[in-house]
C-alpha cells in the first residue's frame, strides 16, 4: 500500500514523523533500533517500488492493447462501408435487368394493401364482439376476485389489442374526414370506460397484494407487475416516437405500422409506487390511531413495522423485478409514514414522561430495525422527530430539573419551618436515632427520574440529570448550613428567644444527611454497573459529589453540636489557669455537662457521626487548655503541673468511655506537652522544645513564649536568653514548609498557624 493511499500528499511528512515517533519511543532506540528500522523501511521501499513498476507496466500493456483494438476497428468499419456500396450497386443493376420493375412493385404493394385492408375489415367487423368478450372477462374477474379465478395478463392482452386497433383506425382517418371520425368515436365510445374499469380493477388487485401474498397467490401479483412492465415498455416507445420528428412510412394502407393515433402515456409504474405510498401511509396512520393511541402506546409501533416489513420481504418483494428495489421502497414508505405520524404526536407540549417515552422508543425502534431487518440507522431517512433527539433530551432535562427543584423546595420549606419552630420532638427511627424522613421523600423523587431515564437507555442524559441534581443539592446544602448558623447564633447569644430542642433537631438533620449519603451510594453502585463503561466513570463521580454535599451538611451539623456544647462550657474554660482554677474543681462540671450531652449523642446520633463528634469535642477540650495560655494567667510551678496531670487523668478516663484509647491519648498529648514545658528546668527547655517540634512541626513559637513568660520560676534575664535562643533556632520555619504538616496546634484560635496574618503581626 502506498503512502499516498494512506494519507494526503500534504500530510505525508507529518505521517512519516508520527510513524518514526512510534517506532523510536526512547532515546536508547536511536542506538539499538535505528539500524533495524532503517533496514525494515528499505525493505518496504523495495516492495513498494516493485509494486509500482508492476502497476506501471500493466497500465502500458492495457493502453497498447486498446490502441490496437481501435486500429483494427477502423479497418473493419472501412470494409463494411465498401461491402455496403457493392450491395447498393448490385441492387441498381438488378433493377435495370427488369424492364417493368416499377409496375411490378406497384402491383405488389396494391396486393399487399388489399390483403391488409381485408384483414382490417375483418377486425373492424369483429370489434364489438371482442369488446363484449373483454367486458365479460372483466366482470367475471371482479365477481371472482376473492377466489382469484382470473388472469390479468389475458385481460390486459385482449384490451391492449382493442386499444391498438382503435389507435390504427383513428390514425388512418383523414384530418378533414369529420363523418368518419364521428362514426369511429361512437363505435369506440365504450372502450375508454372499459379501460378505466380495468385500471380500477388493476389497482384493486394492487391494494390487496398483502392478502394475495398471505393466501399464497403471488402469481396474481406477478401478473400485475407484468402488466405494469408491458405498459412501461409501451410508454417508453411512445416517448421515443414523440421525441423524434415522426416516422415516415412508405405504405398508405390502413394496416401499415403508421399512421396511428398518438398513444396516451399511462405511467403505470409511477402510479403503482404512488399507490404503495398511499396504502402504507393509510395503514400506518390507522395503526397509530387504533392501536398506538398516542404516545402511551407508541412502543407498539416498533413491532408493527418490523412485522410488516418482514412480511413484505418474505412474501411480497420476491414477486417484484429486482430493478424495482421494492423492499427498500417499502422500508422508506413505512419509515416516512412513522416519521409523519410521530411528528404529529410530538407537535404539542410534551411532559417529561412523554419525552422519555419517545426517546426510549426511538432507540428501541432503530435497534429492532437493525437487529431484525439488518437496516442501519443511517439508511432511514428522514430521521425520527427530524433529528430533535438531543433537543428533546435537553427539554426533558430542563423539565425534570424544574420539577425536582420545585419538589425539593417545597419539601425543604416544610423541613425548615419544622426545624425552626421545633414544636414537637423529632421523629425517632427503629434504631433509636432521630430522623426527619426527608431523605426518603427526596430520593423517591430522584429515583423515579433516574429509573425513567435508565428505561429510556439514555446514559448521557442520566449523567446530566445527576449533575443538575447536584446543583440543587448544593443550594440545599447552603440553605441548611446558613440555617444552622442562624439557629446556633440565636441559641448561643439569645437563648431566651430560641425554641427548645435545637440539639435534638440538629442530630436528626445530621442523621438524615447520612441516610442520604447511603442512598446516594446505593444508586452509585447499583445503577452505575448498569451503564456502559464510557459513562460509568462520570456517573459515579457525580454521585460521589452528591455524597460529599450531604456529608458536608452532616459535618456542619456535628460542628454545630460541638459549638453548642462548648458555648455552655465557655464560662468554665475561660477560667482555666486563673486563681479560681487553682482553688476550685472546675473540671467536674465540665465532665458532668459532657456526660449529659454525650449520652444523648450516643443514643440518638449516627454511630459514624458520633465518633466524629466525640473526636471534635476532645480536640476542643484539649485546645481550650492551650488557648487559655493567652489570657491573664500565671503558672505556679509544681501546683500547675500537678493539677493539670490530675485533670488529664480524669479527662482521659471519661473520654475513653466514648472513644478509642489510642485516639484519646494522641489528642490529649498536646496538653501533656504543655505540662512538660511548664515543668522543664531552664537548662532543658531548649532540648524539650525541639523534641516537641519534631513531633509537632506547627507548634507556634508565640505559645512557647507565653508559657515561659508566665512561669513564676524564671528570672527575666534567664527568660530573655532562652527566648532569644529559641527564636534564633526557629528562623528557618515558614508557613509553606509546614503547610503539609498540620496538627492540632494549627487549630488554635489564639495562636494562628505560622505564616498567617495574625502570626506575622505578633512578631512586629
Amino acid at each position: 500500500m502506498l503512502l499516498s493511499e494512506v494519507v494526503p500528499d500534504n500530510n505525508a511528512r507529518q505521517y512519516a514523523v508520527q510513524r518514526l515517533a512510534k517506532l523510536l519511543r526512547h532515546p536508547d532506540d536511536l542506538v539499538f533500533k535505528a539500524e533495524e528500522v532503517r533496514r525494515k523501511l528499505a525493505q518496504e521501499k523495495l516492495l513498494i517500488d516493485a509494486q509500482l513498476n508492476t502497476d506501471v507496466r500493466r497500465q502500458f500493456d492495457d493502453v497498447q492493447e486498446g490502441l490496437e483494438l481501435l486500429y483494427s476497428t477502423t479497418g473493419q468499419i472501412d470494409r463494411v462501408k465498401t461491402d455496403m456500396q457493392k450491395v447498393d450497386q448490385l441492387c441498381n443493376r438488378a433493377q435495370s435487368y427488369l424492364t417493368n420493375f416499377d409496375r411490378i412493385q406497384q402491383v405488389s404493394i396494391a396486393n399487399r394493401n388489399f390483403v391488409r385492408a381485408e384483414e382490417f375489415y375483418r377486425q373492424f367487423s369483429d370489434f364489438h364482439q371482442q369488446y363484449t368478450h373483454v367486458r365479460e372477462m372483466l366482470a367475471d374477474a371482479q365477481e371472482n376476485f376473492r377466489q382469484g379465478n382470473f388472469n390479468l395478463l389475458r385481460l390486459h392482452f385482449s384490451l391492449h389489442r382493442l386499444e391498438d386497433f382503435r389507435s390504427r383506425a383513428l390514425g388512418f382517418t383523414g384530418v378533414d374526414d369529420v363523418d368518419s371520425k364521428q362514426t369511429l368515436a361512437q363505435m369506440f365510445g365504450g372502450l375508454d370506460a372499459l379501460v378505466r374499469d380495468f385500471e380500477e380493477f388493476l389497482w384493486m388487485v394492487a391494494g390487496n397484494m398483502y392478502d394475495l401474498a398471505l393466501r399464497s397467490r403471488s402469481n396474481i401479483i406477478v401478473q400485475l407487475l407484468k402488466v405494469v412492465e408491458s405498459e412501461e415498455i409501451a410508454d417508453r416507445a411512445q416517448e421515443r416516437e414523440n421525441g423524434a420528428a415522426g416516422l415516415k412510412s412508405t405504405a398508405t394502407s390502413p394496416t401499415a405500422p403508421g399512421p396511428r393515433r398518438e398513444r396516451e402515456i399511462k405511467h403505470y409504474k409511477q402510479k403503482l409506487l404512488k399507490f404503495i405510498h398511499d396504502f402504507v401511509s393509510s395503514r400506518v396512520a390507522e395503526f397509530f390511531k387504533k392501536e398506538a393511541k398516542g404516545l402511551d402506546g407508541i412502543t407498539e409501533v416498533t413491532g408493527f413495522v418490523v412485522d410488516e416489513l418482514t412480511f413484505v420481504g418474505d412474501t411480497v418483494a420476491p414477486a417484484f423485478p429486482t430493478n424495482y428495489f421494492i423492499f427498500d421502497v417499502y422500508v422508506d414508505e413505512y419509515h416516512q409514514a412513522v416519521v409523519r405520524n410521530t411528528n404529529e404526536l410530538a407537535a404539542g407540549d410534551l411532559d417529561g414522561g412523554s419525552i422519555l417515552t419517545l426517546l426510549r422508543w426511538m432507540r428501541e425502534y432503530h435497534g429492532a430495525i437493525r437487529k431484525e431487518l439488518s437496516i442501519p440507522k443511517d439508511q432511514l431517512r428522514p430521521a425520527l422527530l427530524e433529528g430533535r433527539e438531543d433537543q428533546l433530551a435537553q427539554e426533558y432535562l430542563e423539565i425534570a430539573t424544574k420539577k425536582i427543584r420545585e419538589w425539593v423546595t417545597n419539601l425543604m420549606r416544610s423541613e425548615h419551618e419544622s426545624f425552626v419552630a421545633r414544636q414537637d420532638a423529632p421523629s425517632m427511627g427503629e434504631d433509636g436515632l432521630y430522623v426527619t424522613g426527608s431523605s426518603t421523600y427526596l430520593f423517591e423523587i430522584i429515583n423515579q427520574n433516574i429509573e425513567l431515564v435508565i428505561e429510556a437507555q439514555r446514559a448521557k442524559l442520566l449523567c446530566d440529570l445527576v449533575t443538575e441534581c447536584n446543583k440543587i443539592f448544593q443550594d440545599l446544602s447552603k440553605q441548611w448550613r446558613d440555617l444552622l448558623d442562624a439557629e446556633k447564633l440565636k441559641q448561643i447569644e439569645a437563648p431566651e428567644t430560641a425554641a427548645e430542642g435545637l440539639v435534638d433537631y440538629t442530630m436528626a438533620l445530621a442523621n438524615e444527611q447520612i441516610r442520604s449519603v447511603v442512598q446516594a451510594e446505593s444508586i452509585r453502585d447499583e445503577t452505575g454497573d448498569r451503564l456502559s463503561r464510557s459513562h460509568q466513570e462520570r456517573f459515579k463521580t457525580e454521585l460521589s459529589q452528591t455524597m460529599d454535599v450531604f456529608m458536608n451538611v452532616a459535618e456542619a451539623a456535628t460542628q454545630t453540636l460541638a459549638d453548642i456544647v462548648f458555648s455552655d462550657l465557655r464560662p468554665i474554660t475561660s477560667a482555666i489557669y486563673t486563681p479560681d482554677w487553682y482553688q476550685d474543681d472546675l473540671l467536674q462540671p465540665v465532665i458532668e455537662t459532657l456526660k449529659d450531652y454525650c449520652q444523648d449523642f450516643h443514643d440518638h446520633l449516627d454511630k459514624y457521626l458520633y465518633r466524629r463528634l466525640m473526636q471534635d469535642l476532645l480536640s476542643r477540650f484539649a485546645l481550650s487548655y492551650i488557648d487559655a495560655v493567652a489570657g491573664k494567667v500565671k503558672f505556679h510551678k509544681g501546683q500547675a503541673t500537678e493539677k493539670l496531670n490530675h485533670e488529664l487523668h480524669r479527662a482521659t478516663k471519661f473520654f475513653k468511655e466514648h472513644m478509642d484509647s489510642s485516639a484519646v491519648s494522641d489528642i490529649l498529648n498536646v496538653v501533656r506537652i504543655m505540662v512538660s514545658l511548664i515543668d522543664s528546668t531552664p537548662a532543658m527547655i531548649f532540648l524539650e522544645f525541639f523534641s516537641i517540634k519534631k513531633q509537632y512541626p506547627d507548634l507556634p513559637l508565640p505559645l512557647i513564649e507565653d508559657i515561659l513568660t508566665k512561669r513564676d520560676d524564671l528570672e527575666k534575664q534567664q527568660l530573655k536568653s532562652i527566648l532569644e535562643s529559641l527564636r534564633q533556632k526557629s528562623k528557618g520555619d515558614t508557613g509553606s514548609s509546614l503547610a503539609k504538616q498540620r496538627t492540632l496546634f494549627s487549630k488554635l484560635k489564639n495562636y494562628p498557624p505560622l505564616g498567617s496574618v495574625a502570626t506575622k503581626s505578633r512578631f512586629m
